[in-house]
């Protein structure tokens, strides 16, 4: 006779409210354990905040969110963001659910050694995190990536037969987003959007006065244009179905781009230092699939061009291959409950 699992108290740690793509990220994980019945659910944020509330992302989960904090006092906590030292101890048991497929070097000097288990997208992730010697014994599974599975459909934006182009910066962290120039160039945006429908989706952080290097000014200036939309959520692969050309930066959301094969462009935020680089441990090795835009002035061109004719078709697909595990089999999440299940199903549920 099969013993019925014991209830556990899982942890789903978001830090807090303003970060909507941590939530993006545990989603499909929570809803399946909402579904299942068997174990407490828990959003778990340090404070409370309006963001809770008017986040459309949250509808129906804001009854999960608490204050409650002390990681280890829950059985499990999976965590889509880099848990600092001073939010857990060598007890707490964490699963790491990446939220993004970033370049971005500081991402990858993070310690998971004594993670019960990283959940990876595919091998450039494994690759770039054992680069750091602090995770020579770092316990992984490659799993995909669960957005993937299934992407979102939501209703159009635009109901005209022009061609869709889609804007995704950064975040301000280290100097390597290119929204600042995007938005100082007026001339340039009133251009593309004589042209194109235009979507702007900028890292959520854009949006989360908690945030460290928030800027009202940025966010004003967002609010502003004229005949774009402009979209805060945590998941961007709903408005990626509807586009057919992108631009980013350094932005992770690229390489989530690469699931529907369109052409891409990257606004080069440091021209005289950035250059395109086929080096996996390299922040602009995505910049081998689209057309590098160097000058602003130049960008409506640009996507003309590509939008004309697509030669980056081989490299986008080796490169999903290489970072995406099975990138459109529909199995990752399965494959990552899996693990989990298997990790709450252990009657002692200790770190490596």
């Amino acid at each position: 006779m099969k013993t019925k699992m014991k209830s556990k108290k899982i942890a789903y740690y978001l830090r807090h409210c303003g970060n909507p793509h941590y939530f993006a990220a545990i989603k499909p994980y929570l809803d399946y354990f909402l579904e299942q019945g068997i174990h407490d659910n828990f959003l778990v944020v340090r404070g409370l905040s309006s963001d809770c509330e008017e986040l459309k992302e949250y509808n129906g989960y804001t009854h999960l969110l608490t204050e409650n904090h002390d990681l280890d006092s829950y059985d499990l906590v999976l965590t889509p963001t880099f848990l600092r030292p001073e939010e857990r101890t060598e007890q707490t048991r964490a699963v790491q659910i990446f939220h993004g497929m970033s370049d971005k070097p500081f991402t990858y000097a993070r310690d998971f050694n004594n993670y019960i288990r990283c959940l990876c997208a595919g091998q450039r992730q494994v690759d770039r995190l054992k680069q750091n010697g602090n995770n020579h014994n770092m316990r992984w599974s490659v799993i995909g990536y669960p957005k993937f599975d299934d992407p979102v459909t939501v209703p159009g934006l635009f109901e005209n037969d022009r061609k869709t182009v889609i804007y995704c910066p950064t975040w301000r962290k280290a100097n390597i987003s290119s929204i600042e120039l995007f938005l100082d160039n007026t001339a340039v945006i009133e251009q593309i959007v004589a042209d194109y429908n235009l979507i702007i989706k900028p890292h959520p952080n854009i949006f989360n006065h908690s945030r460290k290097l928030f800027d009202r000014k940025i966010v004003n200036k967002l609010q502003e244009i004229h005949g774009v939309r402009l979209v805060r959520s945590g998941n961007v692969m709903p408005w990626f179905r509807q586009s057919d050309l992108y631009i980013g930066d350094i932005s992770a959301s690229g390489y989530e781009w690469l699931y529907f094969d369109r052409p891409m462009v990257f606004l080069n935020p440091q021209p005289d230092l950035l250059q395109p680089s086929a080096d996996p441990m390299s922040t602009t090795y995505l910049w081998q699939c689209g057309h590098l835009c160097n000058q602003i002035n130049e960008l409506k061109a640009v996507i003309d061009a590509n939008l004309r004719s697509d030669c980056y078709h081989d490299i986008r697909e080796a490169i999903l291959s290489y970072s995406v595990y099975k990138p459109r089999d529909s199995g990752a999440t399965q494959r990552g409950l899996d693990e989990i299940e298997q990790i709450l199903a252990t009657t002692h549920l200790e770190p490596a």
